[in-house]
C-alpha cells in the first residue's frame, strides 16, 4: 500500500471531549495521515434527567454548527476534520434508518470535499456496523475498548446485535484488555492486544506542582479522577467514607450516577470535570489515588484509562483486583474486601509502593501505542 494514498475514517466518541484512547492515538496518526472523525451518538438509552438534557443540548448544538459551517467548533490539527451528522438518539426502526442515511450522506460529502478515497475505517462503537461498506473502505478495524453490551444503561440486545454485525464486517480486531482479546479471538480473524497508554511527559512533568482547585478540601485527600459511574463500587465507598471520617474523599470528573445521598457525609467532595491539561495537577493535589471498581464479569474486561496516568504520578494507589490492574501489582496496593480497603488506605497514607521505573513507562507512552496501532492498520497491503 502506498502510504501517500492512506487516509482514515474514524467512528468514535466526540472529538474534543476528555480524550479517549482513540483520540490519544489519532493525535499522533493525524500528523502524517488525513483523518475524518465522525462523532456518533451513544448507545445508552436517554434518561429524563437534567444531566442527559444538557448532554443532548450540547450534541444538538454541534450538529447544527456542523450543518451550517461544515466544520468542527474545536481548533483541529491540520489533517483532521470532525463531523457531527444529524442523528436521532434512538437506534431502532425508522430512526436507525434515518441515522444511517444521515451519516453516510455527511461522510461521503466530506470525503469528496477532501479528495479522499478508500479510507481505512476504524470504529470503537458497534453502531458503526450500519455504515461499513458505504465508503469503499480498504479495510475495517474494530478497536474494541469496552464490552458495550454490559454497560449500565445500554440496551443489551440491540448492542449485541450491532456488535455481531460489526464482527462479521470487520477485517481486524484490536483489543485493549486480555478478556476482550479472548472474546474476539473466537471470530478467527486477525487480532491484536494493545493496552492503553499515557502521555508520559505531561504526567511526569507535573510531579512537583499541584492544582489549587482542591485547596479548600482538608487533607488527607483520597481521590478518584475519571468518569464517575455505575462501574464503581458505591456500597463499598459509602462504608469507607463513613468509617474514615478523618479522610476527605474526592471524586473529580463527569458523573453519571446520583450522588446526592453522599452529601450527608462531611468528608465527601464532588468536583466536576476538569480540562485534560489540568488532570496531572489535580492528581498531585491528592494524597492517595483509588480505583474502586466493582469486580464482576463486565468490569474484568476493563483496562482503566487512568491507571498508567496514576502510576506516573508516584502517588500511592489502592485498587480493586481487576485483571489489567493486577499486572501492575508491584507498584500499587490491591484491596478485595471492605476491611482490605480500609487497611490499605491507612497503609497508603503512611507509605508508598515502589515507583514504576521511567524506562517501563516510556514504553507505555501514547506515541508508541499510536505507532503500533498504525502498523497494524497498514499491515497486509
Amino acid at each position: 500500500m502506498s502510504r501517500k494514498a492512506v487516509s482514515f475514517l474514524v467512528f468514535s466518541d466526540d472529538w474534543g471531549e476528555h480524550p479517549s484512547s482513540c483520540q490519544h492515538i489519532f493525535k499522533y496518526i493525524v500528523r502524517d495521515y488525513p483523518v475524518v472523525w465522525v462523532n456518533t451518538i451513544g448507545m445508552r438509552l436517554p434518561r429524563f434527567t437534567l444531566q442527559d438534557a444538557k448532554k443532548a443540548g450540547k450534541k444538538i448544538k454541534r450538529m447544527f454548527i456542523n450543518a451550517s459551517q461544515g466544520k468542527s467548533s474545536f481548533k483541529l490539527p491540520e489533517r483532521l476534520s470532525v463531523l457531527q451528522p444529524f442523528m436521532v438518539p434512538y437506534n431502532k426502526g425508522v430512526f436507525r434508518k434515518f441515522n444511517q442515511r444521515s451519516v453516510i450522506k455527511a461522510v461521503r460529502k466530506e470525503l469528496a470535499r477532501r479528495g479522499l478515497s478508500k479510507p481505512i475505517l476504524v470504529t470503537t462503537v458497534p453502531n458503526a456496523c450500519d455504515y461499513i461498506g458505504a465508503f469503499g473502505e480498504r479495510r475495517v478495524v474494530y478497536y474494541c475498548v469496552d464490552d458495550f453490551a454490559e454497560w449500565p444503561g445500554h440496551e443489551k440486545e440491540l448492542v449485541l446485535q450491532m456488535e455481531k454485525e460489526l464482527l462479521k464486517k470487520a477485517d481486524i480486531f484490536i483489543a485493549t484488555s486480555e478478556k476482550l482479546y479472548r472474546k474476539l479471538a473466537l471470530e478467527k480473524k486477525p487480532i491484536f492486544l494493545l493496552p492503553h497508554g499515557l502521555d508520559l511527559r505531561r504526567f511526569i512533568s507535573s510531579n512537583n506542582s499541584e492544582s489549587a482547585r482542591l485547596g479548600k478540601i482538608p487533607r488527607p485527600r483520597i481521590g478518584y479522577v475519571g468518569l464517575v459511574d455505575a462501574r464503581l463500587d458505591w456500597t463499598l465507598l459509602e462504608l469507607l467514607i463513613e468509617r474514615l471520617g478523618e479522610v476527605s474523599f474526592v471524586f473529580v470528573g463527569r458523573s453519571e450516577v446520583e450522588l446526592r445521598p453522599f452529601s450527608r457525609f462531611a468528608n465527601f467532595y464532588q468536583v466536576g470535570p476538569v480540562p485534560y491539561e489540568e488532570v496531572p495537577l489535580v492528581l498531585q493535589a491528592l494524597d492517595v489515588l483509588i480505583l474502586p471498581y466493582l469486580v464482576n464479569e463486565f468490569t474484568k474486561t476493563i483496562n482503566p484509562l487512568k491507571l498508567k496516568e496514576y502510576l506516573a504520578t508516584g502517588k500511592p494507589i489502592v485498587a480493586s483486583p481487576l485483571p489489567e490492574i493486577l499486572k501492575w501489582n508491584d507498584y500499587l496496593l490491591v484491596a478485595k474486601t471492605m476491611e482490605d480497603w480500609e487497611r490499605q488506605i491507612r497503609r497508603a497514607l503512611k507509605e508508598a509502593p515502589p515507583r514504576v521505573p521511567r524506562e517501563i513507562l516510556e514504553k507505555e507512552d501514547w506515541a508508541y501505542k499510536a505507532q503500533e496501532f498504525l502498523d497494524i492498520c497498514l499491515a497486509g497491503g
